[in-house]
């Protein structure tokens, strides 16, 4: 999955895990739905960028996991290691860390992109130089017939 196919969904989900609060976790399902997302691609999306996304252990009723951002889930404050309650007292991302990721993602959309095209441009490339060693090829041939009559 690539950050430039997704960059809709991967910005509305910053913006909502990191600035929301109340829930500073969600399921794919009530976010997509209060988002006007579809709810098998935002999972689909979670799950393709962990890095970004954590994946819960702790299961909604419905048997979805919750998922947050790993930049807020680093906020919780205290020793201990369980998990916090969907609705819990992590704080909000500040403006800089909710543009610091947004930058990340558009960079990285944008490097998809400069790679697909540099990939188009060596393929062209490719194609050129074969095209003209058989086009070499053909007219030393031609030649040789020539010289040889």
């Amino acid at each position: 999955m690539k950050y430039a196919d997704n960059i809709d969904y991967l910005v509305s989900s910053i913006m909502y895990l990191g600035s929301h609060s109340y829930f500073w976790a969600r399921t794919p399902d009530n976010m997509a739905s209060e988002l006007a997302l579809d709810a098998t691609r935002l999972e689909a999306v979670f799950d393709a960028f962990p890095g970004l996304f954590r994946k819960s252990q702790t299961r909604a009723k419905n048997g979805q996991p919750f998922y947050a951002l790993q930049a807020r889930y680093a906020l919780r404050k205290g020793g201990d290691t369980k998990e916090p309650n969907q609705v819990s007292s992590i704080e909000t991302l500040s403006t800089e860390r909710l543009q610091l990721l947004v930058d990340f993602v558009l960079q990285m959309a944008e490097q998809e992109r400069t790679a697909a095209e540099n990939a188009r441009t060596n393929r062209t490339a490719v194609m050129a130089a074969v095209i003209s060693a058989g086009a070499a090829i053909v007219s030393a041939g031609i030649a040789v017939v020539l010289a040889s009559t």
